[in-house]
């Protein structure tokens, strides 16, 4: 299974849960699978078919560049994190 690291502003769709373990071999496969115990999960990280931009996806630590029909092995972590705004003015 794959462990599905929620934040904080996502939490309200899972019970207030900060991780999930669902089955699937893509990410559109695990991400559709936290939507089936979480309702209403999938449509806040998808648009359009695609990953929202406003959201960078880190696999087993590392923060790559993903799409919904990328592979994923049976002991990823998947941690969705927002985008940080700001900076210099």
């Amino acid at each position: 299974m794959a462990a599905v690291i929620i934040p904080a502003g996502l939490r309200s769709f899972c019970e207030g849960a900060s991780r999930v373990e669902v089955p699937g071999a893509t990410i559109g496969e695990v991400l559709r699978a936290v939507d089936a115990r979480c309702p209403g999960f999938f449509a806040r990280v998808v648009e359009d078919g695609r990953l929202r931009p406003e959201l960078a996806f880190a696999v087993n630590g590392e923060v790559v560049p993903l799409a919904l029909h990328d592979p994923v092995g049976l002991e990823t972590e998947l941690t969705i994190v927002p985008a940080l705004g700001g900076g210099r003015r």
